[in-house]
């Protein structure tokens, strides 16, 4: 009976300490590695990639909050931040369609790009990315590119560079290689991942040595709220000191902003 007792004790206690955690709803969008989707075993969306190990590593490294992710649709990541929906967002860049929202920006913890990727054919080389008049460029529904001046009108984008929308990386390196499209633009850091995994495959695609565009990662985070953005820095920091976040960029193909 005694050791029952202290066994609901602890239980409460760890219950009582999880409620006093202040909760933190982070957004959440496809966006491979950062996030992505499979089916689980119930024919349910499960989310995993980077995105989801830092909140994992951030709810182990502190006590004071709890991250939770919440999954939003990106074209309408902005909608939803106004409307409250959630108050951080991670692996953003202000220039994406945030400059005109009332937000603070942490500092740049890692940095990515995006490159663009062509099928491999007889007599076609670098020079193939040089003009992209009367091509099918294939990208990701509410995503800004380089190469539009980073406008991100569905309209616009399909009457100027005829394009082709799909809600992952993986997708449209599937169609590339179907000659569904001409021209796709890649997550550098999933490309990286996806040749290691399919390494038959690389023979078959032209990757451009030119960027679409170079980003530096942050943090974007509502004002006013906690943790506040000189928290979230602090608590990278530490991330970063422990190691912690230097395997992740590791698994993930991702490299640290300088």
């Amino acid at each position: 009976m005694g050791k029952l007792i202290i066994l609901m004790t602890m239980i409460l206690s760890i219950s009582v300490m999880a409620e006093d955690r202040i909760i933190v709803n982070v957004g959440m969008y496809p966006f491979a590695p950062f996030v992505e989707t499979s089916q689980g075993t119930n024919n349910e969306l499960q989310p995993s990639g980077m995105t989801i190990d830092l909140i994992s590593a951030l709810n182990q490294s502190q006590k004071k909050y709890s991250f939770e992710a919440i999954q939003i649709p990106p074209k309408r990541r902005y909608q939803f931040y106004k409307d409250g929906h959630y108050d951080v967002i991670f692996y953003e860049n202000k220039e994406w369609g945030w400059s005109n929202i009332d937000i603070d920006v942490s500092n740049s913890y890692q940095k990515g790009g995006e490159v663009y990727v062509a099928l491999n054919k007889l007599g076609r080389g670098q020079e193939y990315f040089d003009d992209f008049t009367g091509k099918r460029m294939m990208g990701i529904l509410g995503f800004h590119y380089g190469f539009s001046g980073f406008n991100a009108s569905e309209d616009y984008l399909m009457k100027h560079y005829h394009m082709n929308f799909s809600y992952n990386n993986l997708k449209n390196i599937t169609l590339l290689l179907k000659e569904r499209g001409d021209i796709a633009v890649i997550t550098k850091a999933y490309l990286k991942r996806y040749l290691t995994n399919n390494p038959e495959h690389k023979k078959k695609l032209l990757i451009s040595e030119k960027m679409d565009q170079e980003y530096q990662h942050a943090v974007l985070v509502r004002p006013g709220i906690r943790p506040s953005v000189d928290e979230i820095n602090s608590m990278l920091e530490t991330l970063y000191q422990s190691g912690t976040l230097t395997k992740l960029w590791k698994k993930y193909g991702i490299e640290r902003s300088k």
